[in-house]
């Protein structure tokens, strides 16, 4: 059994405990299959969230507070609303790991093929995992019920599935990274409902805030595309810096952030006319983007410098750089806005920063 430290938003410690035998993985045995998503003390499944006054200050420089082992390759990260569960795509196994925040305990969920990406329903209730093997053979979209850690489904998708995300009326939207184009699956029936044609090779998928506009990231094309989230049309496709990875949207929806992998550059866009703000050099190969909770700060994480560089948004400057794992790939936020998860590919770990000052 393993253990390491975690220091959580009290300013207390725990011990984080990574589940590694069969007996610890009955030890921590989930639910009976078909149980209801409901509040859980434990932090094991979804909660309401509690309502905030205002969001959490963020500060120009964040502080690890943890690095822990986890994996052999993670991925893709994802946050459960009520800031209990981080939940870690595990792409050199078949694994999904869900990290308890509170009590540091970690078990892992199989899949058919290997993970990629994540995305959390709206309730919480349910994960949605992109899966596609390293030949891209075995594409698909793994749905699993967080209360029970169950499998729900396993949604066959077109080759090489990216980052899925949920739109405001629940729908998973994948984008498609080999066929120019992003599918759209109902949240009931687990079906496609549409498709819509985007450059080559869409990455990314994200929402404006008031649900109504969806953005791509296409990779090779080097275009971000700007999408009607209700009738589905594609409104503009805009040229970008060099393969576009990532995308982020401002908590007020003004602003879009891209990530331009391969000549190392932030681009920044106001959303009212896609007019170009700020251009700005970070670390090389910079793979995924998160915005703070009260919409100062970017934190853009560089895979080829192994650090994250922390982006003033309303001055369009990087403010500072925080070294972070070894080849660093997504960046997530609690969406209390307390924490930052990385996921460290190479080094097979995540890093824990604190983006406020408590």
């Amino acid at each position: 059994m393993l253990l390491v430290v975690l220091m959580l938003a009290t300013g207390s410690y725990v011990g984080f405990r990574v589940l590694t035998s069969d007996q610890d993985q009955q030890d921590a045995a989930p639910p009976a299959a078909g149980s209801q998503a409901t509040p859980d003390p434990a932090g094991t499944g979804p909660s309401p969230v509690e309502p905030t006054a205002a969001p959490v200050e963020s500060v120009p420089q964040p502080a690890v507070v943890d690095t822990f082992p986890l994996g052999r390759e993670p991925e893709g990260v994802a946050v459960s609303p009520d800031n209990k569960t981080v939940y870690v795509a595990d792409q050199n196994s078949k694994d999904v790991h869900f990290v308890n925040a509170a009590t540091g305990t970690a078990s892992a969920v199989k899949v058919p093929n290997t993970p990629r990406f994540l995305a959390v329903s709206q309730d919480g209730g349910r994960l949605y995992v992109s899966l596609f093997e390293n030949d891209f053979t075995g594409n698909g979209l793994a749905v699993i019920d967080t209360a029970s850690r169950k499998l729900v489904k396993t949604i066959r998708t077109g080759p090489r599935p990216f980052e899925p995300a949920v739109d405001a009326a629940g729908r998973i939207w994948v984008p498609i990274h080999n066929a120019g184009r992003v599918e759209i699956y109902d949240p009931e029936t687990l079906t496609e409902d549409g498709r819509i044609t985007v450059p080559p090779n869409p990455h990314w998928v994200v929402f404006s805030p008031d649900g109504r506009t969806a953005y791509t990231a296409n990779h090779e094309s080097s275009q971000i595309s700007v999408i009607g989230a209700e009738d589905r049309l594609v409104k503009r496709n805009i040229k970008v810096g060099r393969s576009p990875h990532a995308l982020a949207v401002t908590p007020d929806g003004k602003q879009l952030i891209v990530t331009n992998y391969d000549v190392d550059t932030v681009e920044i866009y106001d959303t009212s006319d896609m007019r170009q703000l700020h251009k700005i050099k970070v670390g090389r190969e910079p793979q995924a983007v998160m915005i703070s909770t009260d919409g100062v700060h970017a934190y853009v994480v560089n895979e080829g410098t192994d650090n994250m560089s922390v982006v003033d948004l309303k001055d369009g400057k990087v403010v500072s750089t925080v070294g972070v794992g070894d080849s660093p790939r997504v960046v997530a936020i609690s969406p209390d806005g307390l924490r930052l998860y990385v996921s460290d590919g190479r080094g097979q770990s995540i890093t824990v920063l604190r983006t406020s000052k408590e």
